[in-house]
């Protein structure tokens, strides 16, 4: 039977252990500049922290999902002062800005963005926006059975960058559509003018878009309807 000191130990170590977790995830994603999954996080932290010496950084393998969650969260706390935080959607993490409360500021960010073209938006981000476009309303294990693998840490940036909005389906399942920002954001009017402008807002797109046969309804190549 295990004694009070032995208890305590335990308790500190996991609790450190969750803060050497929490440290390795803000790196890891700021190194990356991408989201991950929970689960994606665990096995990571399983392969590099199971053969450490010291037990706070070897209990960081062993951590269960509620555990890394927690740790995450209270993080937070240490990231806001600096301006960032860790933000955990559909089962994804990503390491975002806080939100930026000087007009000024906020102003030339937006000016910076848009000079630099879609810096915020890479070819897998732009792959699965245009799944989503064509393909709306649709929910995200149909958007990875499209791509045969997890995009939900592309989902997420695109919530977060609001071109894409989420919303109960049937079943109670999320699903996703475009939004407004997401026409302003490649000069569309409406839906209607997708394909033609399909090559323009993602050149590497261009063969994935096409007529439908019947009533030339604009959809994916790759997303049969």
């Amino acid at each position: 039977m295990p004694t009070p000191k032995s208890a305590g130990k335990k308790r500190a170590s996991h609790g450190n252990a969750g803060a050497n977790a929490a440290r390795a995830v803000v790196q890891w994603l700021f190194v990356s500049g991408k989201s991950v999954t929970l689960e994606g996080i665990r096995e990571k932290l399983r392969d590099l922290f199971r053969e450490e010496v010291k037990i706070e950084d070897r209990a960081v393998a062993s951590l269960s999902q509620v555990e890394l969650v927690t740790a995450l969260l209270q993080a937070n706390a240490h990231l806001e002062p600096v301006g960032l935080q860790l933000r955990i959607v559909n089962g994804v993490v990503s390491l975002m800005t806080d939100e930026v409360r000087n007009t000024r500021l906020a102003e030339y960010f937006r000016q910076q963005t848009e000079q630099s073209g879609n810096p915020d938006l890479t070819t897998g981000a732009l792959e699965v926006l245009a799944c989503i476009a064509f393909k709306q309303p649709v929910s995200q294990s149909e958007i990875d059975k499209v791509f045969e693998s997890d995009k939900r840490g592309f989902v997420v940036r695109l919530r977060d960058l609001k071109l894409v909005e989420e919303f109960p389906g049937p079943g109670g399942r999320l699903h996703f559509a475009t939004t407004a920002a997401f026409l302003k954001r490649f000069n569309l009017q409406s839906l209607d003018e997708l394909h033609g402008a399909a090559a323009v807002a993602a050149p590497s797109l261009s063969g994935l878009s096409q007529k439908d046969p019947v009533g030339g309804t604009p959809r994916m190549a790759t997303c049969s309807l």
